[in-house]
């Protein structure tokens, strides 16, 4: 099918049940997954360098500034395809005093020193310690947004979303995930 569609690619290899595919170019890759999604084929993928964000930390806003002001504020530096969250604890998951925006302009934030006139400054986020899980397979080493295999509930190993799962979440800092890692391993 890809060679009928012209998909060119460099290397295919087995991978336990699965094919890894890698293709030549970001337009191949884009082909390849219209393709697997129109074919219904589960299949994962990663985000191309291109299409990733750089993200960064602000800091020295107070907690309670509002995430659209954050954002109508970097708009009007230049900064037009700011997206921002507020962070919150891992453990509490109470909201912090730090903001993540996301930008394919991180040179232009390096520009600006206020924001909401308070003075601000940016860093880069840290990359985790723990392995990437995916929160809609919840297999490791990729994220949902590239993902189109079956979901998976974490609460419950059943095939449905964990959100719309009727189990209760496990008690804040607890994990206790029904799905586990033998379980990925062998399906």
């Amino acid at each position: 099918m890809m060679n009928s569609k012209g998909i060119q690619f460099s290397k295919a290899r087995t991978a336990g049940t699965s094919v890894k595919v890698f293709t030549n170019t970001p337009a191949d890759y884009r082909q390849l997954v219209t393709l697997l999604e129109s074919i219904k084929r589960p299949f994962f993928t990663y985000q191309l360098k291109e299409d990733r964000m750089d993200q960064r930390v602000i800091r020295g806003l107070p907690r309670e500034m509002s995430v659209n002001d954050i954002k109508e504020d970097l708009v009007s530096q230049g900064i037009a395809d700011a997206e921002v969250q507020q962070m919150t604890s891992r453990t509490t998951k109470k909201p912090l005093p730090l903001f993540l925006v996301k930008t394919k302009m991180p040179e232009k934030l390096a520009d600006i020193q206020r924001l909401a006139m308070l003075t601000v400054s940016f860093e880069r986020k840290k990359k985790s310690s723990e392995p990437s899980q995916c929160y809609r397979c919840q297999r490791y080493g990729h994220t949902q947004w590239n993902c189109r295999l079956a979901e998976r509930c974490v609460k419950c190993g059943e095939d449905h979303n964990s959100t719309s799962c009727s189990l209760p979440a496990p008690p804040t800092g607890q994990r206790n995930a029904k799905y586990g890692l033998s379980r990925l391993t062998n399906g």
